[in-house]
């Protein structure tokens, strides 16, 4: 007689017992197409604006491209952390009430967050806009006090370049503590919620450990102090794709500091910055800085009256020494 299989399986039993999934696409992660201000959609601010030096700007209209500075680089080096407090405060306290899927994904988020943050293990690019036009405080610290140039730039509603190595987009910046917790504890709750239906896997841990590691990135992404609250920053950001990461540019800043950035397009197959407007600095001489606008505008191909040309203005903050 040959000997007895050491188990046997009855025709079907795989299909009645196998483990349901967690589709992390379908059931978590779906929520996350939708965030950011998104090009192909409605957008709440149709202008945004950049302060940067006169030479900054002609660089930028010359190039066709902006600098985003790698995170680790920037003057706020709370950049990408301010949220950690808030995120593991608000992961612990949820973690208490868990079980089953949840509370196993939920304690493995907390005891890997330190070294799988993405402050971590990807370099954030980051470029700032705001929707303060013609702020004074931003002349004063990004424009050199007068001495600079503010380029409005319009929002269009129009997909954004695709790359195969990096991913790019829009965020809004908030500054509210609290803001941040509810947002981060309603949504980990519906992550959370979704889980329960499904049981512990290593497949079904995976894909949620990775969502709400991708949650816990926006955060990071589009949160600082209140302390930098006048900015009211639109942040564009570009990350990787892979953990290899692209290779940066890199430049010496006025401290000596190295600087690590990568120059980026805002619009798809070659089209030109859409301009709203050129505000310029009241520290130069208005006439002279507009007919260097003008010339740089007509040799690259801007036309008047396209919805890329911008007007020129000269700007009202006038600095009053102490």
């Amino acid at each position: 007689m040959p000997p007895m299989p050491k188990s046997r399986r009855r025709p079907g039993s795989k299909k009645r017992h196998g483990k349901r999934l967690f589709d992390a696409r379908t059931e978590i992660a779906k929520w996350f197409e939708q965030i950011g201000v998104n090009p192909e959609k409605d957008l709440r601010y149709k202008v945004l604006y950049h302060y940067t030096s006169t030479a900054g700007a002609l660089g930028i209209l010359q190039n066709q491209t902006f600098w985003t500075t790698a995170h680790d680089s920037t003057n706020d080096k709370g950049e990408l952390v301010s949220a950690n407090e808030t995120i593991l405060e608000v992961t612990r306290k949820l973690g208490t009430s868990s079980s089953g899927l949840p509370a196993r994904v939920l304690t493995l988020f907390l005891q890997n967050y330190e070294k799988e943050m993405i402050a971590k293990i990807r370099t954030a690019y980051l470029c700032c806009f705001s929707i303060a036009r013609d702020d004074e405080n931003q002349w004063r610290r990004y424009a050199g006090d007068g001495k600079g140039v503010c380029l409005g730039l319009r929002v269009i509603n129009e997909p954004g370049p695709e790359s195969r190595e990096t991913f790019s987009r829009l965020f809004e910046v908030t500054y509210s503590e609290e803001a941040l917790r509810q947002w981060f504890s309603e949504t980990l709750e519906r992550i959370c919620s979704a889980l329960n239906r499904y049981p512990i896997t290593a497949q079904n841990v995976r894909a949620a450990l990775a969502s709400i590691s991708g949650v816990a990135a926006f955060a990071s992404l589009t949160t600082k102090t209140a302390d930098w609250s006048a900015e009211q920053e639109v942040r564009h950001v570009t990350i990787d794709k892979s953990e290899r990461g692209v290779k940066p540019s890199v430049r010496t800043g006025t401290d000596r500091k190295e600087i690590r950035y990568l120059p980026v397009s805002l619009r798809a197959d070659g089209k030109l910055i859409a301009l709203d407007e050129i505000i310029i600095g009241t520290a130069q001489d208005f006439d002279d800085l507009r007919t260097q606008f003008e010339m740089l505008l007509r040799a690259k191909g801007y036309i008047e009256g396209s919805i890329e040309y911008p007007r020129i203005t000269l700007s009202s903050y006038v600095n009053i020494p102490h």
